[in-house]
């Protein structure tokens, strides 16, 4: 048993210099640079920031997070009961993880969601049939619906009393854009930072907003597109994408700091 867990210890401190030494190379500096997530690291130097995370499943990116932000407070929004259940269990032993069992959208209230047969697709918008088209067969297969909460980032944040959110991810299946319509007094005044956003160009939703909807109205909110990740592609049409979107007072700062460090 000494063997082995001494044997276990070398290969894991293995493992992490062959780790550090790939992260010093040309393919591990690309790698973090396709990533989203380094991506937010790099933007974000606060030691505590405060963390949205609408549209969280089971926790997978909250997890991200946590694991790049040791001190973040994350606030996980998840409607589906069996998932936020997965979720809360996930974290039950991190306090400065919070779930909610609630829908994010574009006023506090109720609603209904559309619960498929992958729980990553349910959604609060009815599944658009040429979905199976691009996605697989069955994937936004409904199963039933549910009746929920819901609630307005603003709302949510004048009760919370949270005047900063330092990043806002939203991956709601097609209903990103009622979360932005809920948030748009902290967007207005630029409360968030960075907006990490999934992006659904197929038909996939009924109602569902095209991709120049976000670029557009994000412009007009003051956001910049930093850039684009996880490009999805189904026979040769792009499918769904992922944008970071930056306040343009944050991208300014940031930008004046890596002139500033170049020159150094």
């Amino acid at each position: 048993m000494a063997r082995k867990s001494i044997g276990e210890s070398m290969a894991r401190s293995v493992r992490r210099v062959v780790r550090k030494l790939l992260a010093r190379t040309r393919w591990g500096r690309d790698r973090k640079s396709r990533d989203p997530f380094f991506v937010t690291q790099k933007l974000v130097r606060a030691q505590a920031p405060v963390i949205f995370d609408v549209g969280a499943h089971v926790g997978e990116t909250a997890a991200r997070y946590r694991a790049l932000f040791p001190g973040a407070l994350i606030h996980s929004f998840e409607p589906f009961p069996e998932s936020y259940e997965s979720l809360r269990s996930a974290f039950r032993s991190d306090p400065r993880v919070i779930p909610h069992n609630v829908a994010v959208a574009e006023e506090t209230g109720t609603g209904k969601l559309h619960v498929n047969r992958a729980s990553v697709t349910n959604s609060l918008l009815e599944s658009d049939r040429r979905g199976d088209d691009y996605w697989g067969k069955n994937l936004l297969d409904t199963d039933g619906e549910l009746a929920i909460k819901t609630l307005s980032l603003d709302e949510f944040c004048r009760a919370e009393g949270i005047e900063h959110v330092d990043v806002l991810k939203i991956d709601v299946q097609g209903a990103e854009y009622a979360v932005l319509a809920g948030a748009r007094k902290l967007l207005e005044r630029h409360a968030v930072d960075v907006i990490y956003l999934e992006m659904i160009m197929a038909p996939s939703y009924v109602g569902q907003r095209k991709y120049h909807y976000y670029l557009t109205r994000l412009d007009e909110l003051g956001y910049e597109l930093f850039d684009l990740f996880n490009l999805g592609r189904r026979d040769g049409r792009l499918i769904q994408s992922d944008g970071i979107f930056v306040a343009s007072e944050f991208l300014a700062r940031y930008e004046a700091e890596k002139r500033r460090q170049r020159r150094q």
